[in-house]
């Protein structure tokens, strides 16, 4: 099955697939070419499937896994249409000096990180063309401290 004519099940199986072993060979197939993926923590979009690898592999670059970190899902599922999903995850790992940003708030090489993320993706004819990813930044940037808004 392609990924043009694939249903969601499918989709929803080949992304973990792809998203957990870091394969963004099979992942980027499962992208549509105009699509856009956002991380609503920092503002940054990223649109079209080279700039989605870019990030991809720009992401991969910046973290390690080793033993028992990595990308975990605990909660995904589809709308009854097939048009949305929801990929909620908990990433473990360890940053590197690959990391991307040139900003003086960037994580130290050697940091370990555990970061709960959930991505609302937007499903067309088989394909991805909308990625929002939503997580706490203060927990990537300052990690084991609490930040408190409401109490």
């Amino acid at each position: 099955m392609t990924s043009e004519t694939m249903d969601t099940a499918d989709l929803v199986k080949a992304f973990t697939a792809a998203f957990m072993s870091d394969d963004i060979e099979n992942w980027k197939k499962l992208l549509a070419p105009d699509g856009v993926w956002k991380v609503m923590a920092t503002g940054e979009t990223f649109r079209g499937i080279d700039k989605m690898v870019e990030l991809a592999n720009r992401s991969v670059a910046a973290r390690k896994h080793n033993g028992e970190l990595g990308i975990k899902p605990i909660n995904v599922f589809s709308n009854e249409e097939g048009t949305k999903l929801c990929w909620e995850y908990v990433h473990t790992g360890i940053v590197t000096e690959n990391w991307p940003s040139t900003s003086a708030q960037k994580p130290l090489p050697g940091t370990k990180f555990e970061l709960p993320i959930m991505l609302m993706c937007e499903i067309k004819d088989g394909k991805l063309i909308e990625v929002r990813e939503y997580f706490d930044l203060l927990t990537l940037l300052e990690p084991g401290k609490s930040h408190h808004l409401y109490s």
